[in-house]
């Protein structure tokens, strides 16, 4: 291959002794050269390259870091009020996401101005989005990480059971009503296997989806912020034309103060965002950390 070994080791043992195992512990993640060389006699030779991975690996992980995202910016309705700003806020994330991240698989669902979207796969109906989340659920094995960010209309009782509007809320497309539930979310994030489960709802009412998700087998792994209670609004920004908790996030917090920086935890940069938002009552952003002892990276 036109490369040295990467590492080298000497069996002093006679030809007689048989075969010889060579373990290396946390190996760096590349490619590994491997030579056998005989300093004298002849003969063949068999080599077998066995890894085995530990708590690096995870489970049934791979043994590579895999960054998945189901990005949801709805602004055009198909029945209901539109908003102006959504598709922004999936344009933002997905840059950031995919610019700065190295999140590789991505899918962006939005409205019917495909256009407006760096990147665009479906239509943002209920059965895609779930669909969507599903092939995320799949595909992501026990060392990967997965975030599922979602900007639109959201609603709810005001008590604790609220929905997500999707595209065809108030119309209903493919068997759906066009409303995301709270119990209808968890499931499918309860079936992630991923390590690393970022969440991020700037929809009204949303604070009211974080109950179900902690009580996932797997709330562990999850990180989640909502832009209000399960009774609070979102907002448009109409100033730095995004979603205002998108805005303050994203913008204001994770690219603006923190440089982007791949090693920012999330809750440092809730807690920075949260200071500066204009909003407060039940329209104040929440907080679910899964793991409060191990900070939460992108």
């Amino acid at each position: 291959l036109g490369a040295e070994p990467t590492t080298s080791t000497y069996d002093w043992r006679g030809y007689t002794s048989g075969g010889e195992d060579v373990t290396f512990d946390n190996p760096g993640a590349g490619t590994w050269y491997i030579m056998v060389r005989s300093y004298s006699g002849t003969g063949s030779y068999e080599l077998t390259v066995t890894i085995t991975y530990d708590t690096g690996g995870g489970g049934e992980g791979d043994g590579i870091v895999t960054k998945w995202a189901v990005i949801v910016g709805i602004s055009d309705y198909e029945a209901i009020s539109d908003l102006s700003y959504c598709d922004e806020d999936a344009t933002d994330w997905y840059n950031y996401l995919t610019g700065t991240m190295g999140y590789d698989n991505v899918r962006v669902l939005g409205d019917t101005h495909t256009s407006n979207y760096p990147s665009y796969y479906a239509l943002a109906t209920e059965a895609n989005v779930k669909a969507a989340l599903n092939w995320m659920a799949s595909g992501a094995d026990a060392d990967d990480q997965v975030a599922f960010i979602t900007s639109g209309h959201g609603s709810g009782d005001g008590s604790g059971s609220s929905y997500l509007c999707m595209w065809d809320c108030s119309s209903g497309e493919d068997g759906e009503d066009g409303n995301l539930y709270d119990t209808e979310l968890a499931p499918i994030i309860g079936s992630m296997v991923a390590n690393q489960i970022f969440i991020f709802v700037d929809h009204c009412y949303s604070g009211g989806l974080i109950p179900e998700i902690a009580a996932l087998s797997n709330s562990d792994n999850v990180y989640m912020t909502t832009t209000c209670t399960d009774n609070g609004y979102g907002y448009d920004d109409s100033t730095h034309q995004n979603g205002a908790w998108t805005y303050y996030f994203l913008e204001y917090g994770l690219i603006n103060h923190y440089a982007s920086n791949p090693n920012t935890l999330m809750e440092d940069c809730f807690d920075y965002a949260l200071a500066a938002y204009p909003h407060s009552g039940g329209d104040t952003p929440q907080e679910f950390d899964g793991n409060t002892s191990v900070g939460f990276k992108l």
